[in-house]
């Protein structure tokens, strides 16, 4: 007799601690979803955001870039096409016709033309 009420009194333990479980998880699950749809609406808001590192970098390069043209009037005739370069890849980006990532690296090349001048 003592010990059925023993093993009766151990299984509603067990069905206690079953529905505390379950209903552990299901808080668990709700939390998780709730941060996944903030997770996904901060991306969806964050993705017309432009990399700001490489902006920063863009815009210290056309900076040193111009700083340069304009300083340098001994070689006018490459300064012509640097600066007509410059112009292009500057409308290209503007237009939407090359990317922020490729617009970077054309800059970079200009420096670099500007550089072994």
């Amino acid at each position: 007799m003592y010990n059925e009420r023993l093993i009766l009194g151990g299984m509603d333990y067990f069905y206690l601690f079953l529905i505390a479980g379950v209903g552990l998880v299901f808080v668990i699950l709700e939390f998780d979803k709730q941060q996944r749809r903030r997770v996904n609406s901060l991306l969806k808001n964050a993705n017309d955001v432009q990399p700001l590192l490489m902006q920063r970098c863009m815009d210290q390069k056309l900076s040193r870039i111009n700083t340069e043209i304009n300083a340098d009037t001994f070689h006018a005739h490459n300064n012509k096409e640097l600066e007509a370069s410059l112009k292009q890849i500057t409308v290209d980006y503007n237009t939407g016709k090359i990317s922020l990532p490729v617009y970077n690296n054309k800059l970079g090349e200009l420096l670099d033309k500007l550089g072994r001048k």
